[in-house]
């Protein structure tokens, strides 16, 4: 109800009250009560002798409580009925009583429309919310968009037991209409969400055979994602937020499954399967529900237990040994009381990179190996209170990093001859074979050389429950949950098929435990206000250990040209040369911690029947803490004369071998090495806020605005030396404008948003001075002056005609940094002073980025089958894809196409497709590594194409 309405309400109820009591002489008192559809009564008289004028009367005094009732709450209270009418005739009223009346009754027959039709919504599916503003769903998504405040926390206490029996769409338009209403239904939750937000619904994630964030980015705009291996994974909306390998810090962007926080971005190295919907919120989150996420938040919700038995199964067998299941079942294991659901995965398929030795081919790399499974229940002991439990695992096991070299040129930009390059050392004549210089591969991302294959490993589980408890107006939900994952990399790092780094990596142990507490509101408070509030309590402690293990031509490679050509020279300096890192184990270890209270609420303000103020408000408060150690370990301790090994060196050799170790204080590849430092970090409070207006001039525009600002919190950190270097927090100030709409009688929906994002103090590599280094500066982690992103994303569907459905999103994003003086130039520029980026794009933001695609379903006419077909095209513009802004660093624009035809039956049970992705086999990167002394500028290779023939059954 609207504060409009309150106004109005009480105007008409007056009128209501003075037209009873001028005509109350000739009534009596007739004793029948109207029960209004706010559940309020009101008793009126009656003429004794006039039976039949109750009616007219009990449509006025119920048409006048719907004039203060909105849409929604009408919608909602449409069960209760008119009290009793009676059929007598009744004598004559004054005149202005029955014009009111007239009036009334035309109120009242539009509000019964209307409740008609949103019944009818309903009863279809339509009428969910897509981010959760009212989740009804059976599936449980409880998913909702900042600015769009939750009446039911969806989850548990969406999933009521359930008599109906399961159906499947029996006519080819209604089979083809699971697709097609699922992507409607996606565009009708988008246009009551006052925010930009992108939704990809179950069926579509099962047509297109969607488990990864990778395929995920192909299906919604302007969100990007790289991973090598779990801890190489980041996930950046509009160009921002890649920050792999940094447990320190958080994410720019969030990541929820099943109303879970999941901090650590390796976590989401995995499949997601059974899934209900996916949703893409972007601009800073947290006043609602949750972990704060300054730029935006993927929120990926699975389907729940459901109380009539269900079974999914499907197979994919294809190319490079692919195989691929996923079988899913559900049902009641005591009716009414206690329903299960279990799902399950296994993900395999040979690498697409030739790992090569000279010309032969010995091995494929990048492959994918993943299996992983969840369980839960959910416990209704009362119609009011419900428990839904997930326990959850899953593992990946895949071959090293394998990224290939993209370039090493042999002179700077300006012209200056490079004399220490990784080329120019494998040159030496150390690592001749059969008397020829060895020539790294280098151009072609489907083929590498490396010496020593060994396998990745990473294992994540976890545990939740969310509990839901149906109190008067309210909901309250409590959601517990535990995480653990383990990542163990084994990499070898050096580009080469020699014994230089033998094993590269850090392994990470992550585990979090969250606690939250909401409140939602159930009915309108004071009549005009939908609210919710809650608070989070959160508690992350990682354990990283990075190491790296030199090998026998380690000596050889890090030498300088000096000390290499003096070494080479000798027997026993070749000796020295190969013992100064051979075994040699250099490890840094890190131990960050993170304590976090937060209180948060958020609230719609239903000015009018059209017109809505969201605001929102979010106050954390963070103990962050960090604590290091560098040292390492070597089977050649001493590198001097008095060892036997070494008989005959001289002095300048033994110099020489020392400057490749490094003594423990500075230079070669030691670094400093230091003993584990004090814990030391910092608390902070930060807040994150909301105000968004929308207006929606009918059922299909709606137009809105909001402001918002977010905070992501510092980073305890180390310089090199083992000293403290914090990071500061980051800040977000975002503006939204955008308007959705729906057109062609509610078959074509076009929803266009305008952005302009400005972070300050973003956390990222910056140049500063260092009396102590040679050059006089060195990197460290810090914050940026300014990046701007100011654009517009579309997001668009249509049902072309019956069977046919079209899909566009796309984004123009003009993202630079705004003050960067302090940037780290690229090293193919040779300048140790810092850079001044200001001006710039900045990297991983490609200008335009478009996703578009058909599918089609036919009569084939025979047997009750289904023709199936669909088309999926995603574009990238030329964008660049370095940290540093290399001038090698750029990845042209680029497509990649997926596709599948098949077969369906009528029912939409069975469905046999014949399905590939990358059909063209385009050849992209997702992430440039930056030039060096040692190393060559390296990408990571995007998946190759891969088909098969795809089988799926419902029961």
């Amino acid at each position: 109800m609207s504060i409009y309405n309150l106004w109005r309400r009480s105007q008409t109820s007056g009128r209501l009250k003075s037209l009873i009591r001028n005509n109350s002489k000739s009534w009596l008192l007739s004793g029948e009560r109207i029960a209004a559809q706010d559940g309020n009564e009101l008793q009126v008289r009656l003429p004794k002798n006039s039976r039949a004028a109750i009616n007219s009367i009990a449509i006025l005094i119920a048409g006048t409580c719907l004039l203060g009732t909105n849409d929604s709450f009408a919608a909602k209270k449409s069960h209760h009925r008119i009290a009793k009418r009676n059929a007598s005739v009744a004598n004559p009223i004054s005149d202005e009583l029955a014009a009111e009346n007239a009036r009334l009754k035309q109120e009242l027959e539009r509000a019964k429309l209307e409740n008609e039709q949103l019944k009818s919504a309903i009863d279809t599916g339509a009428g969910q919310a897509a981010a959760g503003a009212t989740t009804d769903n059976p599936n449980g998504s409880g998913a909702t968009a900042e600015g769009a405040t939750a009446v039911s926390p969806g989850g548990v206490a969406a999933v009521e037991p359930q008599e109906e029996e399961k159906t499947f769409t029996s006519e080819a338009p209604k089979a083809l209409g699971e697709v097609v209403v699922n992507s409607r239904r996606k565009e009708e939750k988008l246009q009551n969400v006052p925010l930009p937000v992108s939704v990809v619904g179950s069926e579509t994630t099962k047509r297109d055979n969607i488990v990864t964030v990778h395929e995920i980015t192909q299906k919604v705009p302007n969100l990007l994602f790289t991973a090598s291996n779990a801890r190489q994974t980041s996930i950046a909306i509009r160009g921002l937020g890649k920050n792999a390998s940094d447990e320190a810090r958080d994410p720019s962007v969030g990541v929820q499954v099943d109303n879970v926080p999941i901090i650590w971005p390796g976590s989401v190295f995995t499949n997601f399967v059974d899934l209900d919907h996916i949703e893409l919120l972007r601009g800073p989150q947290g006043t609602l529900q949750g972990k704060n996420a300054n730029l935006g938040l993927l929120n990926i919700v699975t389907k729940t237990p459901t109380w009539k038995p269900e079974y999914y199964v499907e197979g994919f067998a294809g190319n490079r040994d692919s195989l691929q299941g996923k079988v899913s079942a559900s049902g009641p294991v005591i009716k009414d009381l206690l329903a299960y659901r279990g799902s399950f995965y296994i993900d395999r398929r040979d690498g697409f990179v030739d790992n090569l030795d000279g010309p032969v081919t010995v091995g494929k790399l990048k492959e994918t190996d993943r299996l992983g499974g969840r369980l839960q229940f959910l416990f209704t002991p009362t119609e009011d209170l419900s428990a839904r439990i997930i326990l959850d695992r899953a593992t990946a096991t895949n071959t090293q990093i394998a990224d290939y070299e993209i370039a090493d040129p042999s002179r700077f930009a300006n012209g200056d001859l490079r004399t220490l390059s990784h080329a120019t050392r494998l040159a030496r004549d150390h690592f001749n074979i059969n008397g020829q210089a060895y020539k790294p591969l280098r151009g072609d991302p489907r083929k590498v050389a490396f010496d020593d294959i060994r396998a990745s490993r990473g294992d994540q589980e976890g545990v939740s429950g969310q509990i839901n408890w149906e109190i008067p107006r309210h909901t309250l939900t409590s959601i517990s949950a535990y995480r653990w994952g383990l990542f163990e990399p084994h990499n070898d790092g050096d580009q080469s098929p020699y014994a230089i780094s033998e094993i590269a990596g850090g392994t990470v142990e992550a585990r979090q435990w969250s606690q939250e507490l909401r409140l939602t509101s159930k009915e309108p408070g004071f009549g005009f206000i939908d609210y919710q509030v809650g608070a989070l309590g959160l508690r992350t402690d990682n354990e990283v250990t990075s190491q790296t293990k030199y090998g026998a031509d380690a000596g050889a490679f890090y030498a300088g040209n000096t000390a290499y050509n003096r070494l080479n020279a000798t027997a026993v300096g070749r000796q020295l040369m190969r013992d100064s890192l051979d075994g040699l184990l250099l490890t840094s270890t890190l131990n960050p911690t993170v304590t976090s209270l937060s209180a948060f609420g958020q609230a719609d303000l239903h000015v009018t029947d059209k017109a809505t103020l969201t605001l929102g408000l979010r106050h954390t408060w963070e103990d962050r803490s960090n604590v290091a150690n560098k040292f390492y370990t070597t089977p050649h301790l001493s590198l001097d004369r008095t060892n036997p090994r070494y008989a005959g060196a001289t002095a300048r050799n033994i110099q020489d071998a020392i400057s490749i170790r490094g003594d423990g204080n500075s230079g070669g590849v030691l670094g400093t090495v230091y003993g584990q430092t004090e814990r030391q970090g910092f608390d902070e409070h930060s807040q994150n806020w909301l105000m968004n207006p929308s207006y929606k001039f009918n059922d299909d525009i709606l137009a809105y605005f909001s402001v918002s600002g977010g905070e992501k919190a510092g980073a305890a950190l180390f310089d090199s030396q083992g000293e403290p270097e914090n990071a500061k927090p980051e800040k977000v100030l975002d503006f939204e404008l955008g308007v959705k709409t729906a057109w062609l009688n509610r078959k074509l929906f076009v929803n266009l948003n305008l952005y302009d994002t400005n972070v300050t103090d973003y956390q990222a590599r910056l140049q500063v001075a260092d009396p102590s280094v040679t050059s006089g500066f060195r990197t460290k982690t810090g914050n940026v002056g300014g990046i701007e992103m100011q654009g517009v994303e579309l997001d668009s569907t249509w049902n072309a005609y019956e069977g046919l459905n079209l899909f566009f999103n796309g984004s123009f994003n003009h993202a630079v940094f705004t003050d960067f003086k302090n940037a780290p130039c690229a090293a193919e520029l040779n300048n140790p002073e810092p850079c001044d980026y200001t001006g710039k794009t900045i990297p991983n933001a490609p200008l335009f980025t478009a996703n578009f695609g058909a599918d089609y379903r036919f009569p084939l006419g025979v047997y009750g089958l289904d023709g199936v077909a669909f088309l999926n095209n995603s574009y990238r513009s030329r964008a660049n894809l370095n940290a540093d802004l290399s001038p090698n660093g750029f990845q042209k624009a680029y497509h990649i196409t997926d596709g599948g035809i098949g077969v369906a039956t009528h029912n939409g049970k069975y469905n046999l497709s014949l399905i590939a992705r990358n059909i063209f086999d385009t050849k992209f990167i997702t992430n440039v590594g930056g030039l060096s002394s040692t190393g060559a500028v390296t990408g990571v290779q995007g998946e190759a194409r891969y088909f098969g023939v795809n089988f799926r059954a419902n029961f």
